[in-house]
């Protein structure tokens, strides 16, 4: 995904609660997506919503007798917080989250489209099922604890082979997760949708974006048939043509509102909303927020 869905992370800890926190940001320069964040948390209770992502979360520092609970699907759990005890929130999962102390997390972010860029065709087909069994406790790992250190001084260096290092070392993180996980990959897996047939649609989505775009034009620029387009596109990415595409015109949407003082009609013409108003209602229900508040909180 050229626009990996969260481009700026905070949205989602602004919009999950984590925003009146002091939090700070920092995200892949490399070839695979990914965001971290390091955030002081004080007590807090909310719901995070469901994304495309799986997240891992870090204890650092931990207030003396600071207890945390947590639902995430059917599993409810409420134990003592304790450094360096991860838990993972699974893709595609919605977790609410119960806090009364203090602590110093750092989160990893790593979107769908970046864990099918590591493992290719051997990618398990549920991305969060394949992890779900490490957010049914916390665990120690002290590999994937050092992994993380060193990731998020990676994101900040300036040199070429930092890039490098990213790359490596989040490949060495999502590998070491299935292993805890106990998933196996699946090397011999056919690909539904060929990487080579997804960058065709890409390709026309990015020329076309401000153009009204439909499911017989996507399965044209894939070279397939509409069923058959729709069927393999959902079995490779793990939602609808639709979904994605609205997903599409909104990033390169919030790209606009952070980049520049482009109108929002403007804006909504570009990226292929039938009105202001239809991007106003998209980006609420994302986001929460009108893309006038959206760009007063994220243009920074």
């Amino acid at each position: 995904m050229s626009d990996v869905v969260w481009q700026n992370y905070s949205e989602f800890y602004q919009k999950s609660g984590y925003g009146s926190f002091p939090q700070e940001h920092r995200s892949s320069k490399g070839r695979l997506e990914f965001r971290m964040i390091l955030v002081e948390q004080g007590p807090h209770d909310f719901v995070d919503p469901a994304l495309p992502e799986t997240l891992l979360a870090l204890p650092l520092t931990v207030e003396r007798d600071c207890n945390w609970g947590w639902t995430i699907g059917e599993y409810r759990h409420r134990q003592k917080a304790e450094v360096g005890r991860m838990l993972v929130i699974p893709s595609e999962t919605e977790s609410t989250w119960d806090v009364d102390g203090c602590r110093k997390i750092l989160v990893l972010s790593i979107p769908n489209d970046t864990v099918r860029a590591v493992f290719g065709s051997a990618c398990p087909r549920r991305i969060g099922k394949a992890f779900w069994k490490l957010c049914e406790q916390t665990w120690a790992d002290p590999l994937v604890e050092v992994l993380l250190g060193r990731l998020w001084e990676s994101v900040a260096g300036n040199k070429a082979a930092d890039k490098y290092l990213a790359d490596g070392l989040l490949m060495s993180v999502l590998s070491q997760l299935l292993i805890r996980a106990g998933t196996d990959l699946q090397p011999n897996a056919a690909v539904a949708l060929p990487q080579w047939r997804l960058n065709r649609v890409k390709q026309f989505v990015a020329s076309h974006l401000g153009e009204e775009i439909s499911l017989d034009q996507l399965a044209a620029a894939a070279g397939l048939s509409r069923r058959h387009f729709a069927r393999s596109f959902h079995q490779e990415l793990g939602e609808t043509p639709h979904r994605w595409l609205m997903q599409t015109r909104l990033e390169k949407a919030k790209h606009l509102l952070r980049s520049g003082e482009t109108s929002v009609g403007e804006i909504a013409e570009t990226c292929g909303f039938s009105s202001q108003s239809h991007l106003t209602a998209a980006l609420k229900q994302s986001d929460g927020m009108t893309p006038h508040r959206w760009r007063q909180q994220f243009r920074h």
